[in-house]
């Protein structure tokens, strides 16, 4: 039995993704996306401005050494199971350049057109992605992926970003550095042993990735009402993605403990225009340390759901309280 192909890359998509599922808005048939704007006003003479569109001040809510992992399902009548497993660590600048260079040895570009910044003074994010399960074996699919970003540590803006993505026997590896105040990024791609791609593309003067996305949001006070205005760069788009702070506040249950968490409501934009189906909901504990303990994506009767399943936290003081 084979199962369609929109399903299976369904499964592909969220577990590649699993900060915004579903999360693939496109323009309006016939229309011309508008160029990217600047983050907070008009660009002043071509340039772009480099603050972030809300305050960002240390201390964070995260250090060095933590470690979230998250476990995801997926439901679709009569189809129901695990989907894989994410873990997002904050890493240390050693552990960057030494991922950057492992990197650099594999690709072999001819130039070094995406150099960090030395020394090494941001913070950097590491996530893994992995399909786990009966559900991904039956629809064929076997991925795991590896993520590092690094951001400026003063208002977490993302500086670079890699990845390895394998699915079963084939294997991209990609770099993106960001030139914010020049507004563009450069992109280093290589699929197998092929030959090294690079395009130059237009980038906002702050934005964030899917991995850095979750830490720049929890830095935020999660006020009712409130919609902080995220901006959010993937590969050839570049989305505005406000989050909509309900008045709702749940008991989360999971494995990990017992929270009281604030809902938040995702919407995408890209250029201008807006299309996209289904609701892309959030779960953040209300605590110092404002871990997002569910998340949870529905379109066209399919539920993805992401768990919190452990965390390490280095601060004590920011660790949450578990309520039974």
């Amino acid at each position: 039995m084979r199962f369609p192909l929109k399903l299976r890359l369904c499964c592909l998509w969220v577990l590649l993704f699993p900060g915004l599922p579903g999360l693939s808005a496109e323009v309006a048939w016939g229309q011309t996306p508008t160029a990217p704007v600047s983050d907070t006003a008009p660009a002043l003479a071509g340039k772009p401005t480099v603050a972030p569109p809300f305050p960002i001040q240390p201390p964070f809510p995260f250090a060095v050494g933590e470690k979230l992992t998250y476990e995801f399902s997926f439901s679709r009548f009569p189809l129901s199971g695990k989907l894989g497993e994410l873990v997002l660590s904050v890493v240390s600048a050693d552990e960057a350049q030494s991922a950057r260079t492992a990197l650099v040895t594999q690709i072999k570009p001819e130039t070094d057109l995406c150099p960090l910044p030395a020394p090494l003074s941001g913070l950097a994010f590491h996530a893994q992605a992995r399909t786990r399960g009966f559900l991904p074996a039956l629809l064929r699919v076997d991925v795991r992926n590896e993520y590092l970003s690094v951001v400026e540590s003063a208002d977490l803006g993302l500086l670079y970003n890699q990845r390895t993505l394998r699915e079963r026997e084939r294997e991209r590896l990609q770099m993106t550095c960001q030139a914010r105040t020049d507004g563009k990024r450069v992109v280093l791609e290589q699929s197998g042993e092929g030959a090294v791609n690079t395009r130059t593309l237009p980038a906002r003067g702050w934005t964030t990735d899917l991995q850095t996305f979750w830490y720049v949001l929890r830095t935020h006070p999660l006020t009712p009402g409130a919609v902080i205005p995220m901006v959010l760069t993937e590969d050839d788009r570049i989305y505005d993605l406000p989050v909509v702070v309900t008045p709702e506040v749940a008991r989360i249950q999971t494995s990990a403990g017992t929270f009281r968490a604030r809902k938040l409501e995702l919407k995408a934009y890209e250029s201008g225009f807006t299309r996209y189906k289904g609701s892309f909901l959030l779960w953040v504990s209300e605590d110092a340390a404002r871990l997002p303990v569910r998340v949870q994506f529905k379109a066209r009767g399919v539920t993805v759901t992401g768990e919190l399943v452990g965390y390490t936290l280095l601060r004590p003081e920011l660790r949450p309280e578990r309520r039974r």
